[in-house]
This record gives structure tokens, C-alpha cells and sequence, in this order.
């Protein structure tokens, strides 16, 4: 009897530490990593970021933090959250979403739409 119980308590251990790896390496978000702009659309107007002189790109890290950059200058810092394919950006109080489909993530950012794709 005590090697009945004994060996139900080492499956049921085994199977509480294969739980636990499974819920801890879970798949990483598809938002993280870093975004560069490959499209702007602004006042009706849509071209390469290129065309208007700049550079813009996003990155979403692990923690849940968000930094942007402009030129090459951080722009601005947050932090984001995932609903399926949906994000949401927090950054000094202001709340902004963006989608992806098809591998390109689109962000509105106070009216001016960014297009963005994973590096």
C-alpha cells in the first residue's frame, strides 16, 4: 500500500512539473521585436518614410515595454499589451491600437497611419 501511494505521489509530481514548464515557455507574442515603417499615410497622403525624410521604428520588448524611434532618436516610451492580433500602446497618457494582418502591423498614431514590418 505504501508503494501505491508512493508512486502515485511521484506521477502526480511529474505531472505538476510538466505543467508548470508548459505554462511558463509558452509561446512568445508575434508583437515582439522591432517594427520599421515601410508605409506613411498622412492628410490623405501615403508614401515611403524615406520619401519624407525619416525613419520610424517601434520595439516591442518582453516585459511588456514599448520604446519608439525617430531618426534614430527615441521618440517615446510605454507600454503595450495583446489581444489575439490586435496591440494597444500606452505612452504618456494617450492610448493608441494597432493591427496586424498578413505579416504587416498598422498603427495610428494621432492620425497619422504608420505601416510597419518585423525586422
Amino acid at each position: 500500500m505504501k508503494k501505491t501511494v508512493s508512486k502515485i505521489l511521484v506521477v502526480l509530481l511529474l505531472m505538476t512539473a510538466v505543467l508548470g514548464l508548459v505554462a511558463c515557455g509558452g509561446s512568445e507574442s508575434q508583437f515582439v521585436g522591432t517594427w520599421n515603417a515601410t508605409e506613411i499615410e498622412a492628410y490623405g497622403v501615403t508614401m515611403a518614410p524615406e520619401d519624407a525624410g525619416l525613419t520610424f521604428s517601434i520595439t516591442f520588448e518582453k516585459d511588456g515595454k514599448v520604446t519608439a524611434l525617430t531618426n534614430g532618436e527615441a521618440d517615446g516610451e510605454g507600454t503595450w499589451e495583446e489581444d489575439g492580433d490586435t496591440v494597444t500602446i500606452t505612452s504618456n497618457g494617450e492610448t493608441m491600437s494597432g493591427t496586424l494582418e498578413d505579416g504587416v502591423l498598422t498603427l495610428d498614431i494621432s492620425g497619422i497611419v504608420f505601416k510597419l514590418e518585423k525586422e
